[in-house]
C-alpha cells in the first residue's frame, strides 16, 4: 500500500511506501503529536530511517528501508504496539509546529495572552511547554503575518480605487509626504457611500471626534469620527490614517469630513471632542456657528489634579450635568462649601463648553462627554495591531456586518420609541414620585420637586423650566408628571429622532462588498513606499498611559465584601493589627517590643565575651 496524507491520524503498515524519507518523517512526528507519544528518529542516513518510542520499557518501533526490491522507501519493520504513557515532556512539540497549528488563531487574536495561549496548549497538545517557548511561537506567526503584508503600502493606491469602484459615491482620498521625491505615504481619509448617507438620512447633527494610536510597532495615528443613531449608539461615520495628531492633520480631515456631511458654516451642528487643540482650530476654522462640546470626563481629569478628594467628584458632575444656569450655580456653591478654590477654579475651564447648563437648545443631546469615541477605539483595538490595509479593511468589514445586525435587530422591535431610549424614560419615571404637578387647564402646569423646587411645563410648546427637555429631545420627570396626568403614553412627547423609523432610515443603506486583494484595479499613480517611522524605545505601549489619580491596573482580585477574622482574639469584623483587645495586651505588656541598638552595647560589662567572638573558634 502507498501512504496516504489525506489521514487526520498517519496510518502505517508493513510494506507501505512513501515518496521519500521527509514524507515519511513528517507523517511520524503528525502520528507523535497526536498521539502524545515522543518519538525520536534512533537512524537516520541516505538508506533507512528508525523511529523509536523514546520510552525505555515501549516496544514501538518503525524501520523506512531504501530497497532495491522496489526501488522506493518502504516500511520493512513496524511494530504498532506501545507500552508506554502518554507524555507532557513531548519534544515533538517545537515554536515551529505550535505557530503552524495555532496561526490562523494568533493571527485573529494578535493580543492573545502568552498565559493564556500556553494553557490552551497544554490541554490541546497535551504537553507542558515553557513561556520562551510560547513567545517564539507567537513571534514567529506575528513575522511572518507581517512579511506578508509588508508591501501594503505600495497596494495604498489599488485599494483606493476597489473602494471606489465597488462603493460608488465614496470619498477616498490618499495623500503623500510633501517635498519628497520618492513618493512616500502620509495620509489616508476614507468615508464610505452607505454610512454617509445613513448619516444624513437618521442621525441627529452630532458628531464625536478623536484620535488613537496604532497598537502595533508601526508609528502612527487612527483619527475617526463617530455620530448616533436614534438609539444612543455609535454610527461611524469617517475614519483615517495619519502620521500624527497636528493642526496640519486635523485641519485635513475635518475639511474632508464637514464637505462630506455638508455641514456648512456648522449652524445647527455640535461637536464633541476633547481639549486637542488641533480640533479645536480646525472646528473653528471650518465650522466657527458650529457648538463644540469639551469632554467633561477629560476636565475633570485635569481639575483632579489639584483638587483629589474623593467626594468632590460627584459635586463636579452635578455641575456638568446642571440642565440651566441657576442649578449650575446652586452645585457650584454646594462645592464652594467643601472647596472655594476648586469652585473658583471651575469657572476658569469654560464651562460654556462642558455643562449642560451652557448648551443651545435644539441639537437633542445632552451629552458631556465624548465615551462614545472611546468606545469605537476600544471596538476596533484588534484592528489596530494590522498593517494599514489590513487595519482598514478590518474596520471597513466590522462596520458592514454591524449594520446588518442592526437591520436584523430592529425588525424584532416593537413601539414607536428604541430600547435605549425606553429606558432611559424608564428612569426618568421613577423620578416623577417626587414631583407633585398642578394644571392651568391649558396644558400648562406648575412642578413642585421635593418641596424645594418649583418648575413651569408647557405641554404645547415642549418646554420645561429646567431645560432639559427643550436640550435632549425627551420630557424630563417634571414633564412627564405632568403628561401622566392626562395620558400614560409618552411617545407622542419624545422627539422623533429617536423614533424606531429614524433608526431603520440609517441602517437602510448597507456597504457593497470588496474584492480580493488579487482583483483589485490596477493604478497609474507611483507605488507609495512606507514612511519613515523612527522605532521609540523600549516595548510598543499597549494600555494607555493612565492619569496620576487613576489607579493602577488590578493584578489581584478585590477582598471588598470578604470578612476578615482576628487573629488575636478570633472575632470577625477586624484584623489583628486593628484589634482593641491586642492593642490593650501590647500596652499591659509594656507597649513596643524592645529592639537592639548600639547604647545597648555600651552597657556589656568588661571582658564580657561578645557574640562575634564567641563565634571564633
Amino acid at each position: 500500500p502507498r501512504f496516504s496524507e489525506y489521514h487526520e491520524v498517519p496510518q502505517f503498515s508493513l510494506g507501505m511506501k512513501f515518496t521519500d524519507k521527509q514524507q515519511f518523517k513528517e507523517a511520524i512526528i503528525k502520528y507523535g503529536l497526536h498521539e502524545k507519544k515522543l518519538i525520536r528518529f534512533k537512524k537516520d542516513d541516505l538508506q533507512r530511517v528508525r523511529a523509536v518510542c523514546d520510552w525505555v520499557t515501549c516496544s514501538w518501533t518503525c524501520l523506512l528501508s531504501n530497497t532495491t526490491k522496489s526501488e522506493s522507501w518502504q516500511i520493512t519493520t513496524f511494530n504498532d504496539l506501545h507500552t508506554c504513557p502518554q507524555r507532557k515532556d513531548n519534544k515533538l512539540v517545537t515554536a515551529k509546529r505550535i505557530a503552524m497549528k495555532y496561526e490562523k488563531l494568533i493571527r485573529a487574536n494578535p493580543s492573545w495572552r502568552i498565559e493564556s495561549l500556553k494553557s490552551h496548549i497544554s490541554e490541546e497538545m497535551f504537553a507542558d511547554v515553557s513561556i520562551h517557548k510560547v513567545k517564539r511561537a507567537k513571534k514567529l506567526v506575528m513575522l511572518k503575518w507581517l512579511d506578508a503584508t509588508k508591501g501594503q503600502y505600495g497596494k495604498i493606491y489599488e485599494y483606493q480605487a476597489e473602494l471606489l469602484r465597488s462603493n460608488p459615491g465614496s470619498t477616498v482620498v490618499v495623500k503623500l509626504e510633501p517635498n519628497i521625491k520618492v513618493p512616500t505615504f502620509q495620509r489616508i481619509y476614507v468615508c464610505l457611500d452607505a454610512i454617509k448617507k445613513g448619516f444624513m438620512a437618521g442621525c441627529r447633527r452630532v458628531i464625536g471626534l478623536d484620535g488613537c494610536f496604532f497598537k502595533g510597532a508601526t508609528n502612527g495615528e487612527l483619527l475617526c469620527a463617530l455620530g448616533r443613531d436614534a438609539n444612543n449608539q455609535m454610527y461611524p461615520i469617517a475614519w483615517a490614517v495619519v502620521e500624527k495628531e497636528n493642526n496640519e492633520s486635523w485641519d485635513w480631515f475635518c475639511y474632508l469630513l464637514f464637505r462630506d456631511v455638508q455641514l456648512g458654516d456648522g449652524t445647527g451642528w455640535v461637536i464633541i471632542s476633547d481639549q486637542q487643540k488641533g480640533i479645536i482650530n480646525a472646528v473653528s476654522f471650518w465650522a466657527p456657528q458650529a457648538e463644540h462640546r469639551n469632554c467633561a470626563r477629560h476636565i475633570y481629569a485635569n481639575w483632579r489634579k489639584t483638587y483629589k478628594t474623593k467626594e468632590w467628584q460627584k459635586l463636579f458632575w452635578r455641575c456638568a450635568k446642571a440642565p440651566n444656569v441657576q442649578l449650575f450655580n446652586l452645585a457650584r456653591a454646594k462645592l464652594a462649601q467643601k472647596t472655594r478654590e476648586g469652585a473658583n477654579a471651575i469657572l476658569k475651564t469654560t464651562p460654556e463648553h462642558w455643562s449642560r447648563a451652557y448648551f443651545r437648545l435644539g441639537s437633542n443631546c445632552d451629552s458631556v462627554d465624548n465615551n462614545i469615541c472611546e468606545s469605537f477605539n476600544k471596538w476596533i483595538v484588534e484592528a489596530r495591531f494590522f498593517p494599514i490595509i489590513s487595519m482598514l479593511e478590518t474596520i471597513r468589514r466590522k462596520v458592514m456586518v454591524r449594520i446588518q445586525e442592526q437591520r436584523t435587530k430592529c425588525d424584532r422591535w416593537s413601539g414607536l420609541i428604541c430600547p435605549n431610549i425606553n429606558k432611559k424614560m424608564n428612569s426618568y419615571i421613577k423620578l416623577t414620585a417626587n414631583c407633585e404637578a398642578i394644571s392651568n387647564g391649558a396644558n400648562k402646569f406648575e412642578v413642585k420637586y421635593f418641596s424645594t423646587h418649583k418648575y413651569t411645563v408647557n405641554l404645547n410648546e415642549r418646554k420645561c423650566s429646567c431645560r432639559y427637555w427643550e436640550l435632549s429631545g425627551l420630557p424630563c420627570h417634571h414633564a412627564i408628571s405632568c403628561i401622566h396626568l392626562l395620558t400614560n403614553n409618552l411617545d407622542a412627547y419624545v422627539a422623533e429622532c429617536y423614533t424606531i423609523e429614524h433608526f431603520k432610515r440609517t441602517y437602510a443603506h448597507c456597504l457593497e462588498p470588496v474584492e480580493g486583494m488579487q482583483h483589485w484595479p490596477t493604478s497609474d499613480n507611483p507605488r507609495p513606499v512606507a514612511p519613515g517611522y523612527v522605532k521609540l524605545p523600549g516595548r510598543p505601549k499597549k494600555e494607555r498611559t493612565r492619569e496620576g489619580h487613576e489607579k493602577p491596573k488590578a493584578t489581584k482580585l478585590s477582598k471588598v465584601g470578604t470578612v476578615s477574622k482576628c487573629g488575636w482574639c478570633k472575632s470577625t469584623g477586624h484584623n489583628k493589627r486593628t484589634c482593641e483587645a491586642y492593642k490593650a495586651h501590647q500596652a499591659a505588656q509594656g507597649g513596643v517590643q524592645v529592639k537592639s541598638s548600639p547604647q545597648a552595647h555600651d552597657n556589656i560589662p568588661p571582658g564580657a565575651p561578645s557574640r562575634n567572638n564567641s563565634m571564633v573558634s
